[in-house]
């Protein structure tokens, strides 16, 4: 029995050890290719889905609805007790970003997780009957919310705005505790997320 377990233990350790190297690689790999705004806006879509998750998303996000970008902008995973004015508050708004925050902005409460966000951004295409949305998000987050929005979407055409927020520095993200452990977590939820059935 003893002979058994050591065995199991020596199996264990030199599966991490060989598994370490290849999630290292991809990582570097997955760093190396985050997207990047590479040209102009392109084509209007009918929507803009922002996914909450900083300041910068959403300043994008009306920034893309104001220059025509969409129709309507959905923000989804809004906190609750979260309203357009304290949002306006918080962005510094200008009055013509206010009045396309009341005519055009819907804030959806229930998405907690990308998943939640794709199922919010579907039904509220299909609500409005559109056929075209452009996402934005962060750019770590962006590889894996396309994933999720291309599986659950796939009659929607999707455009996507990734977002590189200011204080994530790639060029020197290995020498950032936190920035290592951002962009690691994210490359696990990414991996993890192509291995669901």
């Amino acid at each position: 029995m003893a002979v058994k377990a050591i065995l199991i233990i020596k199996f264990i350790f030199i599966g991490g050890l060989l598994t370490l190297p290849c999630f290292l690689a991809g990582l570097q790999h997955f760093v190396l290719n985050l997207p990047k705004i590479s040209g102009p806006v392109g084509p209007a879509t009918d929507g803009i889905v922002v996914i909450t998750g900083g300041q910068q998303r959403l300043a994008d996000g009306l920034s893309l609805l104001q220059v025509g970008a969409g129709k309507a902008l959905l923000v989804s995973g809004v906190g609750l007790g979260v309203s357009k004015s304290i949002l306006a508050n918080e962005l510094e708004l200008g009055a013509s970003i206010m009045t396309l925050l009341d005519c055009c902005v819907t804030l959806e409460f229930a998405a907690n997780d990308t998943r939640g966000n794709a199922l919010a951004a579907s039904q509220w295409a299909a609500k409005n009957k559109f056929q075209s949305l452009r996402l934005v998000t962060s750019n770590y987050h962006m590889p894996r919310a396309k994933h999720v929005f291309t599986k659950k979407m796939p009659n929607i055409e999707l455009y996507f705005w990734p977002v590189s927020p200011a204080d994530l520095t790639l060029e020197t993200w290995w020498q950032k505790p936190d920035i290592i452990r951002l962009l690691a977590r994210e490359y696990a939820k990414y991996l993890t997320e192509h291995l669901r059935v």
